[in-house]
């Protein structure tokens, strides 16, 4: 259901509008530009037609006559400095919409279909077979595999390559957890809770406390101070002593420009699939700082947060926490139990490496979603959650 909002709506909507967005210097994760990609790339915005039918009328932005055609070769459409900005493969383009112009929920909910907001017991049962199947049918074979072939250096090609296929077997587990999390499961919330809660806390991942992370990320999608992940660094931010800008740079200055963007870029892919996941879980990596340093395993924030009244886990949610942590500790115990009796290889051939394809194939996709060279920033009092959602397919960020 939620998926349903993000994607097929969003894209039916909004698929001839037109996307303006501001360059992030300092982002965590965009590589630099040399100067000729960078004046190549120079050009002028233009706010693409959107069908009549959509409904929407679109504010006509700048003007084309020729005594204003060399200002808007530099500043776009929106007025906004082109210098320096490499484009993504939108070539500039941006959401040019303002509030008004976007659906209301109740305009919205009309045209999704009434069966998308009804779960479907069975059906999501009948994929949570599939999935438990496909993942026992691989456990097995690892479990046979591992009397014939040790784990060791000159076999781990093998269980790297096992790994692979029983980790993105089980990532559909993975998904039908998420679906728990977003109350989209059952119309039974108790099996929809125990369900979820098992699947997540053998994934490592406390339940009810991702769930109530998760659902403040969709809250504040593209938000730059109050997003739970993926927000990139600021300005500012990118001068501070260990930022990603600072980083980068010390990569370019090493090693040269293209081979410190290879090893840059190789870096941040190992910071991204292999760290990214659980420092999320421990620190709130790559989220806003107005709630401070999270801890998706202690209820309250690390550090002072910049904006208290926005806390992450309030009220009975602190109780939550620790119930989820429940679940986390007795797979913990297990895992223990097991190196305890089998040694660190069996563990780590036949959960492990899974559990790590696992988690770098839930930050590849939502990197993949969330990461474009292009950011548009608002202010807060600019930010709706359904101009949020639209913008979030196309990558636009919203900042105090």
């Amino acid at each position: 259901m939620q998926h349903f909002f993000h994607y097929k709506y969003i894209s039916m909507k909004f698929s001839s509008i037109a996307i303006l967005a501001l360059p992030s210097s300092a982002s965590a994760f965009t590589p630099a530009f040399s100067a000729s990609s960078r004046s190549a790339s120079n050009s002028r915005l233009h706010v693409a037609t959107i069908p009549e039918s959509v409904g929407i009328s679109v504010p006509k932005l700048g003007n084309n006559n020729d005594n204003n055609k060399d200002n808007e070769d530099k500043f776009g459409a929106m007025k906004v400095d082109l210098d320096g900005i490499a484009f993504s493969t939108l070539k500039g383009k941006a959401l040019s919409l303002d509030h008004d112009d976007f659906p209301t929920r109740a305009e919205l909910a009309a045209v999704i279909p009434k069966d998308c907001f009804e779960p479907d017991t069975l059906q999501s049962l009948g994929y949570l077979s599939v999935s438990t199947i496909g993942t026992a049918i691989c456990t097995a074979i690892g479990v046979q595999m591992i009397n014939v072939i040790p784990v060791n250096l000159l076999t781990s090609p093998i269980w790297a390559a096992y790994s692979a296929v029983t980790g993105t077997v089980a990532m559909g587990l993975w998904v039908l957890a998420h679906e728990c999390g977003h109350s989209a499961f059952s119309k039974n919330k108790a099996l929809q809770d125990a369900i979820g809660y098992i699947i997540h806390s053998i994934m490592l991942v406390p339940y009810y406390s991702w769930q109530r992370s998760h659902a403040v990320h969709h809250q504040y999608t593209n938000h730059i101070e109050l997003g739970e992940t993926h927000v990139p660094e600021v300005a500012e931010d990118g001068k501070q002593p260990g930022s990603s800008l600072e980083t980068r740079q010390w990569w370019l200055t090493q090693f040269g420009e293209e081979n410190g963007l290879v090893g840059y870029g190789i870096f941040q892919l190992f910071l991204h699939l292999v760290v990214g996941w659980p420092g999320y879980l421990l620190i709130g990596a790559t989220g806003g700082t107005g709630r401070g340093v999270t801890n998706h395993f202690y209820p309250d924030p690390l550090t002072t947060p910049d904006m208290p009244n926005k806390e992450l886990f309030p009220g009975n949610w602190k109780e939550k926490v620790w119930k989820s942590d429940i679940g986390i500790a007795a797979v913990v115990g297990a895992l223990f139990a097991w190196v305890a009796t089998s040694g660190w290889g069996p563990m780590m051939a036949l959960y492990g490496g899974p559990l790590l394809v696992i988690n770098a194939w839930l930050v590849t996709y939502t990197w993949c979603v969330f990461r474009f060279r292009l950011l548009r920033v608002l202010r807060c009092q600019s930010h709706l959650y359904l101009q949020a959602s639209a913008y979030g397919r196309r990558r636009t960020s919203l900042r105090c």
